[in-house]
């Protein structure tokens, strides 16, 4: 299976990936859910418990307008 993860900046793109892959069983185009970085780190008053950075296969989209991501079953 494919997951098409789309930036929420560029709705015409989404648009048109949502038309070509309509009748892909195996495809599905989604919107990118992240908004904002949630943690809360030592200058805003709270510590940062994670040690690393757990997104390291999707930091971005490095100018990209979308990211396909192979899902094994």
């Amino acid at each position: 299976m494919k997951l098409i993860i789309v930036d929420r900046s560029k709705p015409e793109t989404y648009r048109k990936l949502k038309e070509k892959f309509a009748d892909e069983l195996n495809v599905e185009v989604i919107w990118d859910r992240r908004t904002k970085q949630r943690r809360r780190n030592t200058a805003t008053g709270g510590p940062e418990r994670r040690s690393r950075e757990r997104r390291q296969l999707i930091k971005g989209f490095d100018g990209k307008d979308y990211i396909v991501i192979h899902v094994a079953k």
